[in-house]
């Protein structure tokens, strides 16, 4: 078993379209879109996708962030959907900060 875990800063993640674009998926992206606290969104994808990439044991940069989909389950809990596999994960935001931490069954 492999955990990764990563946290942000909430605030850096403020009108960050660009960003955005990049990193989510594209149904994250429609969800984004309608979000009012759009920041807050991005920083628990960003920190949720970052662990996932430590967890995988992957450098950032050899996996497109917008490949990994952070999605609900029907019971309000996400998880991740890479390559036709899924993954626990638990995003968590405090104040300024998200933090993730990813489960990786080997």
């Amino acid at each position: 078993m492999s955990i990764g875990i990563d946290i942000v800063y909430i605030p850096r993640f403020a009108g960050k379209e660009k960003l955005a674009t990049r990193i989510l998926s594209k149904n994250e992206l429609e969800i984004y879109h309608m979000r009012p606290n759009k920041e807050e969104f991005l920083a628990g994808r960003f920190a949720a996708k970052e662990a996932f990439l430590k967890a995988m044991k992957e450098g950032i940069g050899r996996v497109a962030f917008h490949k990994i989909d952070v999605v609900y389950k029907k019971d309000g809990r996400p998880e991740i959907h890479h390559d036709g596999n899924v993954y626990a994960v638990s995003i968590s935001h405090d104040g300024d900060y998200a933090v993730a931490v990813v489960q990786i069954k080997e």
